[in-house]
């Protein structure tokens, strides 16, 4: 039995550290590593690498059975503007960055009573969908699960019966913004999360389900989903 799965199981597993790593390579930026957890000089290693310590809360990780793909949101602390300046300096709102989560637990760090680089549970990937709020107390993006992604081909993406994997377009300085958006929607009629119509435009989000289509496109239309609506478990005799 490996050390994690060891530790896992005992009675007193120890303190759970998360581990981040922000790629920005795709927008000419560097990788950038940060923790949720830190050692009273304000980082960890882990493998040789410092993660430095930011407050950062992630949420909305779930998943299930009924074909729906995660959402999460991650949202860093901007008392020290570290990720507000990565906003301004790299510019484009972070969008298709590369996030990644590694969970491991304290004594397994470098230095700890237990060192092991090898010793984690992930990396769960995802991919910066859209910046969502930005405020002087915090700077949260929405992510994608890293087979979520536009632009995947036939056998490599996954078909999903409830979730489109369209890009929605953003609502940014006071207008929309398609430059990255795959989605057609540019009608004037806005909707939350749950399809509900709402009339402030920074409001207008998508919720990746059909009902989410037809409340754009009408009941009657042809819908421009990238979801698979038609698709059944059937059993092969």
């Amino acid at each position: 039995m490996s050390s994690i799965h060891a530790t896992v199981q005992s009675l007193s597993p120890g303190e759970q550290v998360y581990l981040f790593r922000l790629d920005t390579t795709s927008i000419g930026g560097p990788v950038y590593y940060f923790t949720q957890s830190a050692n009273p000089d304000g980082q960890v290693s882990f493998g040789g690498v410092i993660y430095t310590a930011v407050d950062i809360d992630f949420s909305d990780y779930e998943t299930n059975g009924q074909g729906s793909l995660p959402q999460p949101k991650i949202r860093f602390a901007n008392s020290n503007e570290v990720i507000q300046h990565l906003v301004n300096t790299w510019g484009d709102e972070l969008i298709g960055c590369t996030v990644q989560r590694v969970r491991t637990f304290a004594q397994f760090l470098d230095g700890g009573a237990q060192a092991d680089p090898t010793a984690f549970y992930g990396p769960d990937t995802f991919e910066v969908e859209q910046l969502t709020d930005e405020n002087p107390v915090y700077i949260e993006f929405e992510l994608s699960a890293s087979f979520d992604q536009q632009g995947r081909k036939l056998p490599g993406r996954q078909m999903l019966r409830d979730t489109c994997t369209a890009r929605y377009r953003r609502f940014k300085n006071g207008a929309f913004s398609y430059e990255k958006a795959s989605c057609p929607y540019t009608g004037s009629a806005c909707f939350d999360r749950n399809a509900n119509p709402v009339s402030d435009p920074a409001q207008d989000v998508c919720g990746r389900r059909l009902v989410d289509c037809q409340a754009r496109f009408g009941t009657n239309a042809a819908l421009p989903t990238w979801s698979f609506p038609g698709m059944a478990r059937v059993r092969t005799q």
